[in-house]
């Protein structure tokens, strides 16, 4: 399972651990991983798309089409029910992060899959409690 800051690396260039990021796509492309995440990705992802256009580190139609390219990839996504998030917002009091960063928390650990993160203070605060792996880590 992926969070948002590892797939924006996939489209965003001169990123750290840019290399790890593409690696695990390159794995989903081949089928020798699959990949999931939490619905609200493509927010966040858009998002962090809107952010570098603003800094101008990607052109607004690239930005448009990376969204497309991302879309048809078949990355399987979740929606989380109020119950659900009710309990990924323990998790968020927990760790003293977000609710967003707790869902992805949640959702990998319901799933019993590993999340893969580029976001090192998530990581250092659930690595001890939950299966996360740093994308610097990424093998």
């Amino acid at each position: 399972m992926v969070d948002a800051s590892v797939v924006a690396k996939w489209i965003l260039v001169k990123e750290e651990h840019q290399e790890n990021a593409i690696k695990i796509k390159n794995d989903y492309v081949a089928k020798r991983v699959g990949l999931s995440s939490l619905d609200f990705v493509v927010e966040e992802v858009a998002n962090a798309l809107w952010k570098a256009y603003r800094l101008e580190r990607i052109s607004r139609d690239d930005a448009v089409e990376a969204m497309k390219v991302l879309g048809s990839m078949g990355i399987e996504l979740h929606r989380l029910s109020w119950s659900q998030v009710a309990e990924a917002m323990g998790i968020a009091f927990d760790l003293g992060t977000t609710v967003y960063d707790a869902s992805y928390v949640y959702l990998s650990d319901e799933l019993g899959l590993p999340l893969i993160t580029a976001d090192r203070r998530l990581y250092d605060v659930a690595k001890n409690s939950f299966k996360v792996v740093y994308i610097g880590d990424y093998q």
